[in-house]
């Protein structure tokens, strides 16, 4: 393990620890990493783990009780300390709708905000098929992650099968979907390239980035570029969501034989996609080992983001800051908004929200 880097991959719940492992596999190389579980069978030897809970619940599970969860996190806080020491930014990895992946989440990426340490969440939400008590449930932990997080990514995986017909492919597919998107980011922060991105920047790019989208696409051929562009365009996963795309992370990852005009093509390409007036900002990395003939290229879409990013030089916690211009507004209320509630530990009930009003819990429109 890498433990001068100020990068911190943190997978949590079973789901979660999954993801890492394979973006640990996937990165082919030693990065800093660590699990968390309310189940002890999480751990694999070798690799940090942090047992959730362990007076409260001995190592088996939450049993999908998000309260459980969060009680269980707030109990081994302390157990992230040496984790933690140097880092700049952590990724935080969890899929929403059980237990631990929704209130354990949210109590460590609030623990991550008082140390100081801003986090971006990938997230996966249920599959439709898996009823509607279960995508309540995690609708309700998107709102609260929201608050906690400097920035969250949640994706439907509906969305990562790319029509897988039996279930156990269906599941495995899905994870390692997201997880070879997260490895090829990862790759951006760790290897250096011509314009590069590297922990600090990001952190000020995600200090109040807020709500995002994700999606990474592979090409090869002489058109390369505008093809991966015109994927990007058509890809459900940076479909259109309520707000304007008001900051725009794109990295571009090939070998050698990657051209100025191919990158030139992709950065035009993305802002005339997704948003001319948007903050842009730009990476590639050079990985001739992995990318001889082929073009990947990721794209981070978000919903805040732009001046606000200067708060954060000012002294003050991203996420925490982020919440502050929230709470100026008595009416703020929507998918990262708690109006007066904003400063009040939530109600939570069955994985929802209850200060959040029933018509923003249950995406009612309302007519005015």
């Amino acid at each position: 393990m890498n433990n001068k880097s100020p990068l911190l991959l943190v997978g949590i719940g079973g789901a979660g620890s999954a993801m890492a492992r394979g973006v640990s596999r996937a990165f082919g190389e030693s990065m800093r990493y660590v699990l968390a579980d309310t189940d002890a069978s999480t751990g694999r030897p070798g690799v940090p783990f942090v047992l959730l809970g362990g007076d409260r619940l001995s190592g088996h599970g939450s049993g999908g009780d998000v309260v459980q969860a969060r009680l269980a996190a707030e109990d081994s806080l302390k157990s992230f300390e040496e984790p933690l020491e140097g880092v700049r930014l952590a990724v935080v990895l969890a899929a929403l709708g059980g237990g631990t992946g929704g209130g354990a989440t949210l109590e460590v990426v609030k623990h991550f905000d008082k140390c100081g340490v801003p986090a971006i969440v990938f997230a996966t939400l249920p599959f439709s098929f898996e009823g509607e008590e279960r995508q309540r449930r995690a609708r309700g932990m998107m709102s609260m992650i929201d608050e906690a997080a400097s920035a969250a990514i949640f994706v439907h995986l509906d969305n990562l099968i790319e029509g897988a017909d039996k279930m156990d492919d269906a599941m495995r597919r899905a994870v390692d979907t997201l997880a070879s998107g997260v490895t090829l980011f990862w790759r951006l922060l760790e290897k250096p390239g011509y314009i590069r991105l590297d922990a600090e920047r990001v952190r000020k790019i995600v200090a109040h980035a807020g709500r995002g989208r994700f999606a990474v696409v592979t090409m090869q051929g002489p058109s390369r570029a505008p093809e991966a562009v015109d994927a990007l365009t058509r890809s459900p996963l940076l479909a259109a969501a309520a707000g304007p795309v008001r900051s725009i992370l794109c990295g571009v990852l090939a070998g050698e034989d990657l051209r100025l005009s191919e990158v030139g093509c992709i950065a035009e390409g993305v802002r005339d996609a997704f948003g001319r007036r948007a903050t842009f900002d730009l990476a590639t990395v050079n990985d001739e080992a992995t990318f001889t003939g082929r073009i990947a290229v990721v794209v981070m879409l978000f919903e805040s983001g732009g001046d606000e990013r200067e708060s954060d030089e000012e002294g003050k916690t991203p996420a925490s800051s982020k919440r502050g211009k929230r709470a100026k507004n008595p009416l703020a209320q929507g998918p990262q908004g708690r109006g007066r509630f904003n400063n009040v530990e939530p109600t939570v009930w069955n994985g929802e929200d209850l200060d959040t009003p029933t018509f923003i819990r249950r995406n009612i429109s309302l007519d005015l």
